[in-house]
C-alpha cells in the first residue's frame, strides 16, 4: 500500500516535471539558432559547403554560403577557408511539417532569379531547379590544387532538380566558367569551359570541356563518397598564345608530348 503511494507521488513529480520543461523545450526549439543550419549542411555536403556569419534562427534566418576547404578546418570547426558566395542566403523553415520528419524550406541568393524549394526529409533532401551567375571569384581558396594556379573566372550554375541521400546526389548541375584568368600567367583570358556533373545516386560523374579559348581543356572523372575525388583532364595551348602558354603548361601537370597530363585524386 505504501509502495503504490509512493509510485503514484513519484508519477505525479514526474508528470510536474515534464509539464514544467515541456515550455523551456518549446522555446528552445523556436528560438534555435541559425548556426544549426551550418551544422546541418556541413554534414550533408561532407565538409564542402558551410553557412558563415549565420543570424536568426533556424526557421528563419540569413548568412554567407561558402565554398570550403575542408581540409583546412577540423570537424564542426569555424569555417576559415574557402570563398563566399556574392550577397547573403535566406531561407525559410516550416516549423509543423518538421515535427512530422518532413522539410518544407525555401532558400534565395540576391544573384538567383527566383528562391529555390527544399524538401523531402532528413535521410532524402529534395532540391528544386534553379539557377546562379557570379561575378569573377578567385577560385584558389577552394584548396588544393586551385591555390597552385590561381584561377579566376565567372560562374554559371545550372541545375535540374536534384535528390541528395545520405550525401550522394542524384541529378544533374552543369557548372560554366567564363573568361578564366590565372596569376600565373599574363594570358587573358584563358578560355571558358564547361563542367557536367551527373549523379547516378551512387557515384557522381564529372566531364569538362573546353567552350572557347586559348587554353584547351577536356577531361573526366568520378566522384564516390568513400574513395573522393578521382579526375583526369588534358591540357593544351593552340594559336597565337602558344608559346606563352607553355609555362602555365608545366606547372599544372605532367607533360606527354604536346599535352600536359592533370590527375586529381586515384
Amino acid at each position: 500500500m505504501a509502495g503504490g503511494m509512493r509510485r503514484r507521488g513519484l508519477g505525479r513529480w514526474l508528470a510536474l516535471a515534464l509539464a514544467a520543461l515541456l515550455p523551456a523545450l518549446l522555446v528552445a526549439a523556436i528560438y534555435a539558432p541559425a548556426s544549426w543550419a551550418d551544422r546541418a549542411l556541413d554534414r550533408a555536403s561532407l565538409g564542402r559547403v558551410r553557412l558563415a556569419d549565420a543570424e536568426g534562427t533556424i526557421w528563419r534566418g540569413q548568412g554567407r554560403l561558402v565554398v570550403a576547404d575542408p581540409s583546412a578546418m577540423g570537424a564542426d570547426g569555424p569555417v576559415v577557408d574557402g570563398f563566399a558566395l556574392p550577397g547573403t542566403v535566406d531561407w525559410t523553415l516550416s516549423v509543423l511539417p518538421l515535427m512530422l520528419g518532413i522539410i518544407d524550406a525555401n532558400l534565395s541568393l540576391g544573384s538567383m532569379p527566383e528562391p529555390v524549394s527544399i524538401g523531402g526529409h532528413p535521410a532524402e533532401v529534395r532540391i528544386g531547379a534553379g539557377s546562379l551567375d557570379l561575378p569573377s571569384v578567385d577560385l584558389s581558396r577552394l584548396g588544393s590544387p586551385w591555390n597552385t594556379i590561381r584561377p579566376s573566372a565567372a560562374l554559371s550554375l545550372r541545375w535540374d532538380s536534384l535528390t541528395i541521400r545520405q550525401g550522394v546526389l542524384d541529378g544533374r548541375v552543369s557548372v560554366e566558367l567564363r573568361d578564366a584568368a590565372s596569376a600565373m600567367t599574363p594570358v587573358r583570358p584563358l578560355g571558358s569551359y564547361r563542367i557536367d556533373v551527373t549523379g547516378t545516386g551512387q557515384d557522381v560523374s564529372l566531364a569538362l570541356r573546353t567552350l572557347s579559348g586559348p587554353l584547351k581543356l577536356e577531361g573526366s572523372g568520378q566522384w564516390a563518397r568513400r574513395a573522393g575525388l578521382n579526375f583526369t583532364a588534358s591540357a593544351s595551348a593552340e594559336g597565337a598564345e602558344k608559346s606563352r602558354l607553355q609555362s602555365l603548361l608545366a606547372l599544372i601537370g605532367r607533360r606527354e608530348g604536346d599535352r600536359t597530363i592533370i590527375r586529381i585524386g586515384g
